[in-house]
């Protein structure tokens, strides 16, 4: 068999379609080397992402540090940044193929290395890939995809362009997939896509993601959900039962506020989550080992002192456990790119580094309150060297825990304790 490695940037779903098109080419006769052997390598897929400029810059970066290192391996670039703007990758010297995001799940453009650059992107990018058969999970925590696309069409956004409208993957595929990991002896799996609060929605399924997560609860075997990131307005109250009660779900939310000032939040073409946020902050105080993280972008175009530093403040009030924090990042073709007032680089650089901080605050608050609580966590692959090895809580607290104690990717209970720095460690009870 042909030997490749595989290569991901972005979003946690790039990483479940990555695993599947792992699958794909190694029913075509194409296997992951996992030595990485300059000599024995075929092939390097490197699936990109496009959502910031920042990530586009990486996904270039990586493709040519790849092509200096395994010089005589085909090389394919593919993914959102490939649909969005091929060119960028055609100037890169040594690229074969460039695949978007509907091309990379087939490998009828392969004809081994060819004398120059194949581009497959196809502008009907509404495909989703459900893979039944998901292989050997690569994770411990594997990411299982049950939806594609968003119709929201956020004015900062390139993703609907990238990806298309939302679709989902039928119940019954789901849950054969389910399966499959748990039978392989998973025992947490991460539900993922670009917007899973809209499950269902474009099949009939009028339930919505509360009743897939709560017919995946319902399968025999000794494993945990957790949800990836979901918008505040499709946070429904039985969606938080299952956080809240069910011992299979992961006691944790992601939520994309982006910001808090409706002025921007309208801009923005998103609704203003003031009830989402008053409902998780009344949610916090009844469940306060309850994981809430938050994502937030800094220097929307017209943001102003004032409107950053109320952002600031609403969330040094809110029980937010951590943040991820994005600059505004202009994408072509977005409506945001010709918005009036643009915000300089340098201040969005100092206003993200100071989300950064306040939830580096929120974080050590939250651990120092789960200092010396006995929770079951699950230990991650690490290199072979490492002596101490990280694993993740329910609530998503990631702690780290002596390899010599831990069976990697089982359930283990621990005491959690903190060194002086504030560093999460694990023993086990």
């Amino acid at each position: 068999m042909k030997r490749a490695i595989f290569k991901t940037l972005g979003c946690k779903l790039n990483q479940a379609e990555t695993t599947q098109i792992a699958e794909i080419m190694r029913s075509a006769g194409i296997a992951e080397d996992v030595h990485n052997d300059v000599d024995a390598v075929d092939l390097i897929f490197v699936n990109t992402c496009a959502v910031t400029s920042k990530a586009a810059a990486k996904s270039r970066h990586l493709l040519s540090k790849m092509i200096r290192q395994y010089p005589n391996a085909v090389v394919i670039a593919a993914g959102c940044l490939a649909q969005m703007n091929a060119e960028s990758l055609l100037a890169i010297r040594g690229v074969d193929y460039i695949l978007g995001t509907a091309s990379r799940f087939s490998t009828e453009w392969w004809i081994g290395k060819p004398d120059v650059p194949i581009v497959k992107v196809d502008n009907n990018v509404n495909h989703v890939r459900s893979a039944v058969e998901v292989g050997r999970p690569e994770r411990s925590r594997p990411y299982l995809k049950i939806q594609d696309g968003c119709e929201q069409a956020c004015s900062y956004c390139i993703i609907p362009q990238l990806r298309g409208s939302n679709r989902s993957v039928e119940r019954a595929d789901v849950l054969t997939m389910a399966c499959s990991l748990i039978d392989s002896g998973v025992q947490e799996i991460v539900l993922t896509g670009v917007r899973i609060g809209s499950w269902g929605s474009d099949i009939g399924e009028s339930d919505g993601l509360s009743s897939l997560v709560d017919e995946l609860t319902r399968i025999p075997g000794s494993f945990r959900i957790r949800l990836g990131s979901i918008e505040p307005w499709e946070i429904t109250d039985d969606l938080i039962t299952l956080v809240t009660t069910n011992e299979k779900v992961c006691s944790h939310l992601h939520v994309p506020f982006q910001h808090t000032e409706a002025r921007l939040l309208e801009m923005m073409g998103r609704p203003d989550p003031v009830n989402t946020i008053e409902r998780l902050c009344s949610l916090k105080s009844d469940y306060p080992d309850m994981a809430l993280g938050i994502d937030l972008i800094a220097g929307f175009p017209g943001e102003t002192e004032v409107e950053f530093n109320n952002l600031i403040a609403k969330v040094e009030e809110m029980p937010v456990n951590y943040l991820h924090a994005f600059g505004f990042s202009p994408r072509p073709g977005t409506p945001a790119v010709k918005m009036r007032n643009q915000v300089h680089q340098h201040t969005i650089k100092e206003r993200v580094a100071r989300l950064i901080n306040t939830g580096r605050g929120k974080r050590r608050e939250f651990l120092a309150s789960q200092a010396n609580r006995i929770m079951t966590v699950i230990p991650d692959r690490s290199n072979k060297e490492d002596e101490w090895i990280p694993a993740v809580s329910d609530n998503y607290i990631k702690v780290h825990i002596k390899k010599s104690e831990v069976q990697i990717g089982r359930f283990l209970r621990i005491k959690m304790t903190l060194d002086s720095a504030s560093f999460p460690v694990g023993f086990c009870v």
